[in-house]
């Protein structure tokens, strides 16, 4: 029997299985992508390493390569259930395990940004910009304007600057007044993160050669079968029209969570980065007994706090496996907790910079791309209807039911069921999460094979 099946070959993955494997457990890591790193280390292997958060990710990628463990790269897991179990498919061939234990290092998702005419060719998020340079060294061939705030858009400016690429201008989304909020969370941040605070400030000294439009409350992309113009409102009353082909936009990211909602463990609504996070004991362990969760998909701190609670759900792990002692494993936790202490005071910092934005959603926005409903069909279903909450929002309109099972319109549902009904979102919940995870053809299902 494998003791611990780990989803996701990024920062958190790796780190927990080398520690799991110095600590005497078999590990099985699943990876959806064809080679380890995740998205922050997307491709590091193949591409220059820029920095010393890049070097430090191309030497974890080395150790993990050289333990020599079980990794399954481009295998989708399309199922986790309590027990636990766990379904994938790989080339072709899906297959059931049956761990001990299961650690979720899925990472983060970017917060979907929904507005009128966010689904036309020519709008894309920013971190699917970045995969594309950092992976396949594809920059676009026309200028581009990035909307949004967060570290994300200014590093993939200046990535993309460096790179040869044109940016035309930012539509800052970021409320006024942040600046002054942020600074009195600065002094804990600067101990843990005072290198990252320095690549940020020349970030934001390299835009100002750039266009800049503050205080944007609303967007709307334009065009016929692709994007042409985009027009704006500021907080000051300000209405503008922009024409540009390429519209990058980014608003931080939230845990991916589809996994340990499918699982069963329960959640709670973070208030300051405005969404859902598995809750977790001191050790990563969710509520339910054999899965633990780390890394961004946890909370969201990170690639540096992503490496600590890898080895913090490896500690929780051997402690529950009975490799360690209670004893000994509060030992060895002390000082980890010590470090993820000091990076939830430098994401403290950040939240209190880059909010998360707060933009009008008219009747018109097709929430659910996938399935094409509108705010409108949300908005009419919840009408005289206090007892819809989003999986009856689901069923009345179709709304999460397309192939990406609600990671871009969850957020959205939860939203409108409380615009049209209040209550706190811990209340009104997330979309109850079916299977598959992933889309999965019936021929796959048909190999399933149980038992390895």
């Amino acid at each position: 029997m494998i003791d611990v099946a780990i989803v996701g070959a990024g920062p958190a993955g790796m780190t927990a299985a080398l520690e799991l494997q110095k600590l005497g457990l078999s590990t099985t890591v699943i990876d959806d992508q064809p080679a380890p790193g995740g998205r922050i280390f997307a491709n590091i292997e193949q591409r220059p390493a820029h920095g010393a958060e890049d070097r430090s990710g191309a030497a974890l990628v080395r150790r993990f390569r050289q333990m020599g463990g079980d990794y399954r790269p481009a295998s989708e897991v399309w199922q986790i259930e309590p027990g636990p179990r766990l379904f994938l498919s790989s080339s072709g061939q899906a297959q059931m395990i049956e761990p001990r234990f299961i650690l979720m290092a899925t990472g983060a998702q970017e917060r979907p940004m929904p507005f009128p005419g966010w689904q036309l060719p020519g709008v894309m998020t920013v971190g699917a910009a970045q995969i594309l340079l950092k992976t396949a060294r594809q920059i676009p061939d026309k200028p581009v304007w990035l909307a949004g705030s967060g570290p994300l858009l200014l590093l993939y400016m200046h990535q993309l600057i460096a790179a040869g690429g044109m940016v035309e201008g930012i539509l800052d989304t970021s409320p006024s007044g942040r600046i002054i909020t942020a600074a009195r969370a600065l002094p804990g941040a600067i101990t843990y993160g005072w290198r990252d605070l320095l690549r940020g400030l020349a970030w934001q000294w390299q835009s100002r050669s750039i266009k800049v439009v503050r205080g944007i409350t609303s967007l709307q992309a334009r065009g016929g079968d692709k994007l042409s113009h985009v027009t704006y409102s500021t907080d000051d009353g300000q209405i503008g029209e922009i024409a540009t082909e390429l519209l990058f936009i980014h608003d931080g990211v939230v845990p991916g969570l589809h996994g340990t909602i499918a699982a069963g463990c329960d959640h709670r609504w973070n208030e300051a980065e405005q969404c859902f996070e598995p809750i977790l004991d001191t050790f990563g362990r969710t509520s339910v007994e054999t899965i633990f969760a780390a890394g961004d998909g946890a909370t969201i701190g990170g690639a540096r706090a992503a490496t600590l609670s890898g080895r913090l759900a490896a500690i929780g792990i051997a402690r529950a496996a009975g490799t360690m002692s209670s004893e000994q494993a509060e030992t060895a936790a002390k000082p980890v907790r010590r470090g993820l202490a000091k990076a939830a005071r430098f994401r403290h910092f950040v939240d209190a910079l880059y909010p998360p934005v707060k933009m009008a959603l008219p009747d018109e926005t097709i929430t659910c791309r996938c399935e094409e409903v509108t705010a409108r069909d949300i908005r009419a279903a919840l009408k005289n209807e206090a007892h819809l909450g989003p999986d009856g929002i689901k069923i009345a309109t179709r709304a999460g039911m397309g192939p990406c099972q609600g990671r871009q319109c969850g957020a959205s549902l939860t939203r409108l069921v409380r615009e049209a009904h209040g209550g706190a979102p811990d209340a009104i919940g997330f979309l109850r999460i079916r299977p598959p995870l992933k889309p999965l053809t019936l021929g796959e299902l048909a190999t399933l094979d149980s038992g390895i």
